[in-house]
């Protein structure tokens, strides 16, 4: 990766319960290549919940 190239993620997606998903993702710079698949199941579990949300439940 070019070390000139923005390493930061998108910016807000305008929602904040994706938002708070996505940032687990900040953390894979962090943590050993080993537990990234944990990190994307999480993130991609939670998206998934939110997206089966009700929004009449809201």
């Amino acid at each position: 990766m070019d070390d000139q190239q923005d390493r930061s993620g998108p910016g807000p997606t305008g929602d904040a319960a994706v938002d708070r998903q996505l940032e687990a993702l900040d953390a894979l710079d962090t943590l050993p290549v080993e537990e990234h698949q944990a990190v994307y199941g999480a993130v991609q579990d939670g998206l998934r919940r939110i997206l089966d949300d009700d929004p009449t439940d809201a």
